[in-house]
């Protein structure tokens, strides 16, 4: 008998042919069986791809196997699977995803073969969508919001080494699907869905306004993934502090001062700076506290406040079309295009800072009340001085970067946005469908909802019940920004409603934002405009019996000339002398001083009707 060894070339090339030509008429008899599964999958209304009957083949293939090893062995079932779909019926692979083009789309195509047409998506909803209406299947390489069936996720794409880089979700019948959704490890942080349908990404379906566009997706993916692997900037039970403050404040127990810079600055950042603010805010709350007795919870805007809603996505600048500046934590503020173009590095940079000031107000929390006397209580016995807690917030501009410091905390069951203890939803940002109110309805902090002159009763009760399903109080605080000229006639049908329908939520004034108007070539404020607007709404708050629960200011400790007027009056003359701000014109020390002795004076008038109608 002839061995291998002695069988003539010619022979063994002749055997390779027979049997290649046995497997092309094994592989046509295939997909002409595969053709006409097609009409008997047709009647559940589910997509022809079945992955666990593919997981299923491959995995019985594995186990007959004598000598070909694994590996080969589901590439090429993978690709003849891959090609019995498409002679089943024309399925598209739809991709979307933040990381690496490339690399995913090459695991995608071992995964389903080289027939299987790829096209890119513009986003999660659109790759989705299309998964729902069409045929086609999704593949997504990142956070996943929940799904709604028959969208399901019904199998993964892996990395060489096990790992799962994306999600593969269509129309599959639960018994079809290869893995379990509870049973797949989410690929980035926070991206599994909580009961009520909400997850952190969830906002990625929805429309973002005031975001910034990165031109450089795979950076940005980077970025978040970085933040997310952060410890938090702000404990959680001190977030509960301040939601149990806040109840106080919603009870008329207590009066919210919030205070800052319009928007920090990489360049202008010092201890000094902080100290300045976190004093002003003390002075400011002791001079509230002494002339009503009211107790102060005092509100930074610090630690977070690194980006600005702007009115126009771009500015010309010397003939040269760029983005517009939205703080520096998006861009940079000098006029040229290398400067103006979104840097998602500029949020790593703003994280750091952020963490550098919390640690700077818990020093000086520290060491202002350390060497105090201990005072005598009402027992008559000895009581320690207690430091005044400084609390911070932000505007929750960049869903990015509160995505990737949202943290589930096992204790109380919950998702919480650990960039601040305090984060708020602008006037430009709060559509009730749009992305900001969609992140903000699914964390336990505090949240803030800007009201504005378009803001209309019914709007604003639905989106209270998506913020505030429960009327939780200390969950919201409603922040009205008229102006002075409007104030009376647009607040009080929305604190009537509010009243009537029995809302727990915080009310506060933001005197500032409605007020500003250009002289020459600054924007700046008038200190008159803001005086008249608190005192309407304290007016109008009494009117409509709801308590004046706060104040939300945009100052600096430092002696700035961005506002007019004041006990130190600065003229329009005075504006260019020390005009800092990049953005919005803020309050100096002194005028800051000026809205709070006017603050005591409006919270002494209230005090002694409180305690008549008590």
């Amino acid at each position: 008998m002839t061995t291998i060894n002695e069988t003539p070339l010619e022979n063994l090339r002749a055997e390779i042919d027979s049997i290649d030509d046995q497997l092309l008429a094994l592989i046509e008899r295939r997909s002409a069986v595969a053709a006409r599964l097609a009409g008997h999958k047709a009647a559940s209304g589910a997509l022809k791809y079945r992955p666990r009957r593919q997981a299923e083949i491959v995995a019985r293939l594995e186990k007959q196997a004598d000598g070909l090893p694994a590996p080969a062995i589901r590439a090429i079932w993978r690709e003849l699977m891959g090609h019995s779909l498409q002679a089943q019926t024309r399925t598209e692979i739809v991709l979307f995803g933040t990381g690496d083009r490339a690399v995913l789309e090459a695991h995608v195509r071992a995964h389903f073969g080289s027939s299987a047409p790829i096209v890119w998506a513009s986003g999660v909803a659109d790759a989705l969508h299309r998964a729902g209406s069409s045929e086609a299947i999704a593949v997504i390489g990142g956070p996943l919001p929940e799904l709604t069936p028959p969208l399901r996720v019904c199998d993964i794409v892996s990395e060489d080494g096990g790992a799962t880089l994306a999600w593969i979700v269509g129309r599959v019948l639960p018994q079809d699907c290869a893995v379990p959704y509870a049973h797949i490890s989410a690929p980035e942080h926070g991206t599994q869905p909580s009961k009520s349908g909400w997850a952190p990404s969830t906002w990625r379906l929805r429309e973002a306004q005031q975001m910034p566009s990165y031109p450089d997706p795979e950076a940005l993916a980077h970025v978040e993934r970085r933040l997310s692997r952060t410890a938090p900037l702000v404990r959680v039970p001190d977030i509960m502090l301040l939601r149990a403050y806040l109840a106080k404040v919603s009870a008329g127990d207590a009066f919210l001062l919030q205070g800052g810079d319009c928007a920090e600055t990489f360049a202008e950042f010092s201890a000094d700076k902080v100290r300045a603010t976190y004093t002003l805010l003390l002075r400011m709350g002791a001079m509230l506290r002494g002339a009503s007795g009211t107790e102060v919870i005092h509100l930074a805007r610090i630690a977070g406040q690194f980006a600005k809603p702007r009115s126009s996505h771009s500015e010309t600048i010397g003939g040269v079309t760029m983005p517009s500046y939205r703080g520096d934590a998006v861009n940079g503020a000098l006029p040229d295009l290398a400067s103006r173009t979104p840097d998602p590095r500029r949020l790593v940079d703003a994280h750091r800072q952020a963490r550098v000031t919390i640690d700077l107000l818990r020093a000086y929390a520290a060491a202002s009340y350390a060497d105090l006397p201990e005072v005598q209580g009402p027992t008559g016995l000895r009581d320690p001085v207690r430091p005044v807690p400084m609390f911070t917030s932000h505007e929750a501009l960049l869903l990015n970067y509160e995505q990737a410091l949202t943290r589930f905390d096992e204790v109380s069951e919950s998702w919480w946005a650990t960039s601040g203890h305090m984060i708020w939803i602008g006037d430009r940002t709060r559509a009730l469908d749009g992305a900001h109110v969609e992140f903000a309805r699914g964390v336990a902090n505090p949240v803030g909802l800007k009201c504005g002159p378009n803001l209309d009763a019914d709007e604003l009760l639905r989106l209270m019940d998506r913020l505030d399903p429960d009327n939780q109080p200390g969950r919201l605080v409603l922040i009205g920004r008229f102006g002075a000229a409007n104030a009376a006639k647009q607040l009080a049908p929305l604190m009537e409603a509010t009243r009537r329908e029995g809302k727990q939520a915080v009310w506060t004034t933001d005197p500032m934002h409605g007020n500003t108007r250009t002289a020459g070539r600054f924007k700046t404020r008038l200190m008159s405009d803001i005086m008249a607007e608190i005192g309407t709404f304290f007016d109008v708050a009494r009117a409509q019996g709801v308590h004046p629960g706060g104040v939300h200011l945009e100052m600096t400790g430092c002696e700035v000339t961005e506002c007019l007027g004041g006990s130190v009056n600065i003229v329009e003359e005075d504006l260019p002398k020390r005009y800092l701000s990049h953005c919005d014109p803020r309050l100096n020390g002194n005028q800051a001083l000026n809205v709070a002795a006017r603050l005591a004076e409006l919270l002494a008038e209230e005090a002694p009707a409180e305690r008549s109608a008590a």
